[in-house]
């Protein structure tokens, strides 16, 4: 069952670099954030720690995107 968590959490990362490509930058970062949940999730399940701190400054990086994105647009 964790390992569908992971697979499904590395397709929705997969995902936001789509979405990246396709320059829909807000949603992609969404998609990202969702993704790295997931993560943090299975890495718990793991006791992966190096790489839950990873996704963690990942969706701290994506918030900080957002928030750039939303106040020069």
């Amino acid at each position: 069952m964790i390992e569908i968590l992971g697979w499904m959490s590395t397709i929705i990362v997969l995902a936001g670099f789509v979405l990246n490509a396709k320059s829909r930058y807000v949603w992609a970062m969404i998609t990202w954030i969702i993704g790295d949940i997931g993560w943090i999730t299975y890495d718990l399940f793991i006791n992966n720690f190096s790489h839950l701190v990873l996704s963690l400054v990942i969706i701290s990086i994506n918030i900080y995107g957002i928030i750039n994105l939303k106040k020069y647009k």
